[in-house]
């Protein structure tokens, strides 16, 4: 038989998997069309039932394997018997394209096209799971297992009314690779999850000479966004506001989905020496067109595993439960340079790590969290806002005439 070669990588979108199902767990697929035998223009059409693709059928099926964690050696994946599961029928027929590689003006890294497949937490196999263990998924072999794909429009691949194609009965789509990577999860009965943050905002004067509370404050604008922050849980929690974040973020195929993994200072950081102005930006009110926002990211130094990445005590707010926190952040910078116009700031949801109580309270002797509390997981909390503040700019100055 034929085989064509797809690159196949596959992942977890969150490296966990929560039985209480509040946490959806979903497997992330990366596939792209890159053989170079693969010389056909039209994209290519294939369903994702019964194939690697429809998860808890792949394992049942022999087209994924499940391995567990060895208990005496952290480097050991040992393969967990899937045979007792009784036959797992495929799920409802989903068709998924992929585009040609002729005449690709992309690199071929940045043309994978992402497939979820989300599993359900009363699944057969998820019994066979143990709360506490850390599990990966495999590809069993290079056989993706696709039963039915053509090269063809989607309208002409769903009108063929489920009937095989000439395609997929005479050649087989395999992956490209000997490995397809791995999809890691620890399994656990529930996750932290934490209280919702009800955060508002507006623009106010502040005369930096007089107020010991404004971030960074400069003389190139006497406004100031005040941010107010209120605990809308029941207990007091300690939220990590700078530093190296730990919580649960979303994956790609190969990576954190983009802007997921961020150290950079949050809005209500209380270190007076810096305006945190990250997670701001700025849209012009007439076209819509974002015209401030944050800095490009770099790829920073490379990660020091030697060195305590536990957060500094210093580096937490307590926000308590339904007392406000105002924060007066200096848009100076923000807005130095805007034309003359009107114009919105916004904030872009960010998340931080978080953990109930006080944890100054609790601190060790080196100033930092306690190693306990930085290895559980959790959900971040997220510092969001709904509010849209306006704002005109008269003779390059913020104007509040009004």
């Amino acid at each position: 038989m034929n085989e064509l070669r797809i690159h196949t990588h596959i992942n977890t979108r969150y490296q966990v998997f929560d039985a209480s199902g509040q946490l959806p767990f979903t497997i992330v697929f990366g596939l792209c069309r890159r053989s170079l035998a693969d010389t056909d223009s039209r994209p290519l059409l294939l369903e994702s039932a019964g194939s690697v693709l429809d998860v808890p059928y792949a394992l049942a099926h022999g087209l994924l394997t499940l391995h567990e964690r060895d208990p005496e050696d952290a480097q050991k994946w040992v393969e967990v018997d899937l045979s007792r599961l009784t036959k797992v029928a495929a799920k409802e027929a989903e068709s998924l394209s992929l585009p040609s590689p002729v005449n690709r003006k992309e690199h071929w890294r940045n043309c994978f096209i992402v497939y979820q497949c989300r599993v359900d937490a009363n699944g057969e196999w998820v019994s066979i799971l143990e709360p506490g263990k850390k599990y990966i998924i495999r590809l069993a072999s290079r056989d993706l297992g696709v039963k039915r794909w053509a090269y063809s429009d989607r309208k002409q691949f769903d009108d063929n009314d489920g009937k095989s194609s000439h395609d997929s009965e005479a050649v087989r789509l395999v992956n490209s690779k000997p490995s397809a990577g791995n999809a890691p999860f620890t399994f656990v009965k529930s996750l932290y999850w934490p209280p919702i943050m009800e955060i508002r905002m507006r623009l106010c004067s502040s005369s930096p000479a007089s107020d010991s509370v404004l971030a960074n404050a400069t003389t190139s604008s006497s406004a100031a966004l005040e941010v107010s922050v209120i605990n809308t849980g029941s207990n007091s929690v300690a939220v990590q506001t700078r530093g190296h974040q730990r919580f649960l973020i979303p994956w790609g195929p190969f990576q954190p989905e983009p802007d997921a993994d961020d150290d950079r200072t949050r809005i209500i950081d209380a270190t007076p020496h810096k305006a945190p102005t990250s997670s701001l930006q700025v849209v012009d009110y007439a076209t819509g067109e974002m015209v401030r926002t944050k800095m490009q990211r770099g790829t920073g130094p490379l990660i020091d595993y030697s060195v305590d990445r536990r957060p500094k005590v210093e580096d937490l707010v307590t926000l308590k439960p339904g007392v406000p926190v105002f924060k007066k952040i200096d848009i100076g910078a923000l807005v130095d340079g805007l034309e003359d116009g009107q114009y919105r700031i916004r904030m872009e949801p960010k998340g931080c790590g978080w953990w109930h109580g006080e944890v100054g309270k609790e601190k060790g002797e080196d100033g930092r969290v306690p190693a306990h509390l930085c290895e559980m997981l959790i959900f971040p909390l997220m510092l969001e806002s709904q509010d849209e503040v306006e704002l005109r700019i008269r003779d390059g100055k913020v104007d509040q005439s009004r």
